[in-house]
């Protein structure tokens, strides 16, 4: 081999190196650009995955939230209807009572009054003793009505107007105030 031959052939081989050598660098810096390309989409993934995460959990505990306030909401609603039963047959059993006589007289005085002037009181048939006398004092007649009930229904003259003042009247009209304090004395 000449030295011309040797002097091209270790040119050719010290450009083959630098060619690999470069080749080996570009090649480090696409795979190094590819790392960190798939690190961060590995990392965005995971934010997104985190986020999802946190949406899930929250939805989940905002739901339960609303249950349990739609369990409570329930169970007051509950308790209260069952206090309401428990006037009522409260109020039912009140005939069987001494008092219940004076307590229809102080009904019957005060629809009348409301009434103007009055020719009648009505009041169920089982009532009806009861009041006698007190409406003879003051010449009124007593009428009985299958529909009055823990009360009295003033009549004034000519029959056109009616005043109702009965227990289960008064205690429907009372309820939503009874109730709220009812509420606030159970649950505060």
């Amino acid at each position: 081999m000449s030295k011309l031959e040797t002097i091209l052939q270790e040119e050719v081989l010290a450009e083959i190196q630098s060619l690999m050598a470069r080749a080996e660098e570009e090649a480090a810096e696409i795979v190094g650009a590819a790392k960190e390309k798939a690190e961060s989409l590995v990392a965005a993934q995971k934010r997104k995955l985190e986020a999802r995460r946190q949406a899930e959990l929250h939805r989940a505990e905002s739901a339960a939230e609303l249950a349990v306030t739609t369990a409570r909401v329930e169970a007051k609603g509950e308790v209260i209807a069952k206090i309401y039963r428990k006037v009522q047959e409260s109020l039912e059993s009140l005939p069987k009572k001494r008092e219940y006589s004076s307590l229809l007289e102080r009904l019957a005085e005060e629809a009348v009054s409301a009434v103007g002037v009055a020719e009648a009181v009505a009041v169920a048939p089982e009532d009806a003793k009861r009041l006698k006398d007190w409406a003879k004092s003051r010449g009124l007649q007593i009428r009985t009505e299958e529909g009055v009930r823990l009360g009295v229904v003033a009549v004034a003259k000519g029959g056109k107007t009616r005043v109702a003042n009965t227990l289960p009247d008064r205690l429907e009209r009372a309820w939503e105030v009874l109730s709220a304090k009812v509420s606030q004395v159970l649950w505060q």
